[in-house]
């Protein structure tokens, strides 16, 4: 089993494909490096999903995988997959493809504020959520948010900072509190309305 840390790199593009991931805990993204170098996050692995399947046509990964929480991951040798194991992963990755439908629907409909909205609210429903004294957060940096987003660091910066003086988020070290959840819905779904 492979554990990483947060914002660890489990492969990265152009490495040689030699293994094929399950993940078993966290959240992994998988990133393409744009030539401006900026990230531009293409899905969500979650727990229970395979990743890396370049191994099965590439010899190189196309993508990089980056821990977004801490997290572990099996590296299975596709050579030893059964019949079973075949039908999980095309199920996994038929599960994961329906996932990058629903991305990019999210970043194609609505103002920035509701897709910040609607990822913060996705993020909370995964391995990034916590809870402390202070209540229900998200781990997840301006830039993450923004790669997420297809934004910049600058415009998520400004936009959290408004939801939070209008007290529906809060903010500490590396977290990022749903303060007011109700109207981070109403804001998500009622924003992507108006742009339809």
């Amino acid at each position: 089993m492979k554990k990483v840390r947060r914002k660890e790199v489990i492969y990265r593009a152009g490495d040689r494909a030699d293994a094929l991931y399950h993940l078993e805990r966290g959240l992994v993204r998988i990133i393409e490096i744009l030539p401006d170098g900026r990230q531009l996050t293409l899905r969500h692995v979650l727990p229970g999903d395979y990743f890396g399947e370049e191994v099965l046509s590439e010899r190189q990964y196309k993508y990089t995988a980056e821990a977004l929480t801490d997290a572990a991951a099996f590296a299975v040798d596709p050579q030893t997959l059964s019949s079973d194991d075949l039908r999980a992963l095309a199920a996994s990755l038929a599960s994961q493809m329906a996932q990058v439908q629903a991305y990019e629907t999210h970043l194609q409909w609505g103002e920035l504020r509701s897709r910040i909205c609607r990822y913060l609210l996705y993020l909370a429903a995964t391995a990034a959520q916590g809870q402390d004294e202070r209540g229900i957060y998200v781990t997840a940096s301006h830039e993450e948010i923004a790669d997420a987003t297809a934004s910049t660091r600058e415009s998520v910066s400004k936009l959290l900072s408004d939801l939070r003086h209008e007290g529906i988020l809060d903010t500490g070290y590396r977290k990022i509190y749903l303060v007011d959840r109700k109207t981070l819905e109403l804001e998500a779904e009622s924003r992507m309305l108006q742009a339809v």
